[in-house]
């Protein structure tokens, strides 16, 4: 679940905004990760990897299920980049110059958090994950799929790291057009550098 204190975010660290490990020592108990297991997501998070068979069966152990929680999704997408808790990443070789990227990928707008069940509650605190993904130098790429008539996302437009960054998609099979134009996008950057 969202990190923060039992009765709502804890607005002194933000930890369910930054990518700050988890620390269970000092302690601050909003900075850890609290654990609800849900039937639709039977297995735990996985480390970035290149084991694509396991990748595949975690993602096919899912099943789509409930509310959308985008900002639980953007935060951990980005801790699973820095490392901390569960999470290690390799180490970077230091000849090489890297481009951080995240993401987002979602279907719906949010719908509820661990305190909260409306996005006028939850956006401002995804927005602030937004800000501080971008202030520590990751490109941010938001996909809308909106198949169900929503309005198109103000939060996820500014989120983005540019008006080019965003993505509104009409019906899933648009997804895969995306993903090559991100690709093929991200492979002219490291092209030109």
């Amino acid at each position: 679940m969202d990190r923060g204190n039992w009765n709502g975010p804890d607005e002194t660290y933000n930890f369910d905004t930054t990518s700050d490990a988890p620390d269970p020592v000092t302690p601050r108990w909003s900075s850890l990760y609290p654990a609800e297991q849900y039937g639709s997501c039977p297995q735990a998070a996985k480390q970035l990897s290149d084991d694509w068979s396991g990748m595949n069966t975690l993602v096919d152990n899912m099943s789509p299920a409930g509310n959308t929680n985008q900002a639980i999704g953007l935060q951990v997408g980005w801790q699973s980049l820095v490392g901390g808790g569960p999470f290690t990443v390799p180490p970077y070789d230091p000849l090489y110059q890297y481009t951080h990227v995240i993401i987002l990928l979602t279907d719906g707008l949010n719908t509820q958090d661990r305190w909260y069940n409306d996005d006028t509650d939850i956006d401002p605190r995804e927005a602030m994950t937004c800000g501080n993904i971008r202030t520590a130098n990751y490109e941010l790429y938001a996909i809308q799929v909106n198949t169900g008539g929503d309005p198109i996302s103000t939060l996820l437009q500014n989120c983005a790291s540019s008006t080019d960054k965003f993505y509104h998609l009409t019906s899933a099979d648009q997804m895969t057009a995306t993903f090559n134009t991100i690709g093929t996008n991200l492979t002219k950057l490291r092209v030109a550098q």
